[in-house]
């Protein structure tokens, strides 16, 4: 009887632990590129249901260019913390997501990987160099590939000072794009950017009227070759829901056009935002909450370019 006892308290002991490494019985084989889901077409369609769940809101779908990595934001359901996640493609097949290597303990969010697959940035509210406890602001952080896998995390230096910022997206030539807050404002958040010159980032800049404007201009991603930059609106009186996802051009003279709604079927009467370009170009991503459920989308990029 001892034994059968001391056999069903290893089992319950192995189930235990293998819950808190975070393994599933049920996690789906998932196999090839996007997880061999079915591209999409003109219409969005749910990405990753199995993974993007509404259970466990998830966002900011992040694929390496070399299409073996995958990062997303895990946000907790209280919405109090949030985790930056990653999968790797094994011998064809996906892993099961866990924490990235210079996720934190603090709330880590708005991820970003440069078009060369080399580093990522993202939002923290982790302590900057020299602090003991967690920002009351959120900086914007970066990690680069070394031989033994990704470097330590570093506080991006923009100008003369850390860059406190949000949602950063980056450029081909390592421009950095990121909405921000500044007493120089049009609104309350304005798109600015910094060019990476000499080693390091300049002094934000704000990307002008014609993309910011009163409202709240939040949650954006700028195109590789900043031919165009999507970005996602508050409280305008053009929305269809909350907040809507808004295009804008850049033109031959390096002027860019006003924001234009996007519409539907991308945006509709509920919340959209984290706007995200695949690596190859082809696919458009972005996370739609209807005070209920979280859910993520992907559609044909050519639904932007119809916009032009």
């Amino acid at each position: 009887m001892r034994i059968k006892i001391l056999s069903v308290i290893s089992i319950v002991l192995l189930v235990l632990l293998s819950s808190a490494a975070g393994f599933q019985d049920d996690f789906p084989v998932l196999r090839g590129p996007y997880f061999g889901q079915r591209p999409p077409g003109m219409n969005p369609v749910l990405f990753a249901p199995s993974i993007m769940s509404a259970d466990m809101p998830a966002f900011c779908s992040v694929f390496s260019p070399c299409g073996t990595e995958f990062y997303f934001v895990s946000d907790s359901e209280d919405g109090e913390t949030s985790d930056i996640m990653w999968m790797r493609k094994k011998d064809n097949v996906w892993t099961e997501p866990e924490p990235a290597p210079f996720n934190s303990k603090h709330i880590d969010n708005d991820i970003c990987m440069t078009p060369d697959g080399y580093r990522v940035f993202w939002r923290s509210w982790r302590p900057l160099p020299g602090h003991d406890k967690p920002e009351d602001r959120s900086f914007i952080w970066f990690s680069y590939r070394t031989k033994r896998g990704w470097s330590e995390a570093l506080p991006v230096e923009c100008g003369d000072t850390f860059l406190q910022a949000g949602y950063p997206s980056i450029t081909y030539n390592g421009t950095l794009y990121f909405p921000f807050r500044s007493e120089a404002n049009v609104g309350e958040s304005d798109i600015h950017f910094a060019r990476f010159i000499g080693g390091k980032f300049g002094t934000p800049v704000n990307l002008g009227r014609s993309v910011n404007t009163q409202y709240i201009e939040g949650d954006m991603c700028v195109a590789p070759d900043e031919s165009f930059l999507v970005v996602s609106c508050w409280n305008r009186p053009d929305n269809n829901g909350e907040s809507d996802l808004y295009i804008s051009f850049r033109g031959k003279d390096g002027l860019w056009s006003a924001l234009k709604n996007i519409g539907k079927p991308v945006n509709n009467e509920h919340n959209e935002n984290c706007p995200m370009i695949s690596p190859d170009g082809k696919y458009f991503f972005f996370f739609r909450y209807d005070g209920k459920q979280c859910r993520t989308y992907w559609v044909d990029v050519r639904i932007l370019e119809k916009l032009r």
